[in-house]
């Protein structure tokens, strides 16, 4: 009589995040730095009304806020950029070398490790990049309609409610972003094939695909993006006359309420770009990821054999 012996737990799937994970705090000073220095931007429209009112009335003191916040984000900006280069480069290293090793070893097509080691690239780019493109549009949005509500809570109130079609809107974004993404990533696992056959009727109309899911999704960001602007027009126009009536405002505080406008809706025009770049970049880790481990197949074959040694 046969019996099954009992298994080690499946260790699980080694995945693109795996190989960020070690560098988790190296990173996460690059954020702490990125989010530093937004904080620094976003007072400078303030600061700047501050100096204006400063200058009119001879008190060339209120200067000084905008001067030291200038200073101080410019200074912690050059170390940050330095940094950045030096951790993420040894990430995309450590990324491309286990995805091509373990994908191999797994009996993954060359052709397709090929392409999904290029892949790896634009992974590590969205940590180096996107990221802080994320925190940066984050602090501007919310940041921004947080002091538009302490100038005047109505104003505050007209912002916060372009939250609400954008949010909408992105809903369906997301739905054709993911189906335009995984179309395109499969296309271009092809690519080192086409290259290796080099049939140009074969290349030419890889290329044809390629370009033609691109276009598709520039086409889908390009219309979510003017929906935002459209939208985005006819709330700056209702801010722009409730600030004609406010009460005792000073000349610095409608420039840095007009300024912090600016700065939500320029939040708001990356959105478009950040959805489509989260949704390309998880379909991205899905692929590095594949490809089972030494281990992994060693456990499978096991499973698929018989046990001969009797009760």
């Amino acid at each position: 009589m046969l019996y099954k012996k009992k298994l080690p737990e499946k260790p699980r799937p080694k995945t693109a995040l795996d190989a960020v994970r070690p560098y988790r705090w190296k990173i996460g000073l690059t954020y702490a730095l990125t989010f530093l220095e937004d904080l620094l931007e976003l007072s400078y429209p303030w600061a700047t009304g501050l100096a204006i009112d400063g200058l009119i009335s001879r008190d060339f003191q209120l200067a000084m806020p905008i001067v030291i916040a200038w200073a101080a984000r410019a200074a912690i900006g050059c170390f940050r950029q330095m940094y950045d280069t030096r951790i993420y480069t040894q990430v995309y290293n450590d990324i491309v070398e286990d995805t091509i090793v373990r994908q191999r070893k797994a009996g993954i097509e060359a052709t397709s490790v090929a392409a999904r080691s290029a892949m790896s690239r634009e992974f590590v780019s969205f940590f180096e990049t996107d990221v802080p493109v994320v925190i940066t549009s984050l602090i501007h949005i919310f940041g921004s309609a947080i002091i538009l509500f302490w100038y005047d809570f109505t104003i505050g109130a007209i912002a916060a409610l372009l939250f609400i079609p954008v949010y909408l809107v992105n809903r369906v974004y997301v739905r054709v972003s993911a189906r335009l993404n995984r179309e395109l990533n499969d296309q271009l696992e092809k690519e080192v094939d086409f290259i290796e056959r080099h049939d140009r009727h074969e290349v030419r109309s890889h290329f044809t695909a390629v370009r033609n899911w691109r276009v598709k999704l520039s086409d889908a960001a390009a219309y979510n993006w003017t929906i935002i602007e459209v939208l985005s027009i006819l709330v700056f126009v209702a801010i722009l006359m409730r600030t004609t009536v406010l009460p005792d405002t000073d000349t610095g505080d409608i420039f840095a309420i007009l300024v912090y406008v600016w700065r939500l809706m320029e939040g708001l025009d990356h959105v478009p770009t950040i959805v489509q770049q989260l949704i390309r970049l998880r379909d991205i880790s899905i692929r590095i990821g594949q490809g089972a481990s030494v281990e992994d197949v060693s456990e499978t074959i096991e499973e698929t054999e018989p046990d001969t040694k009797p009760l």
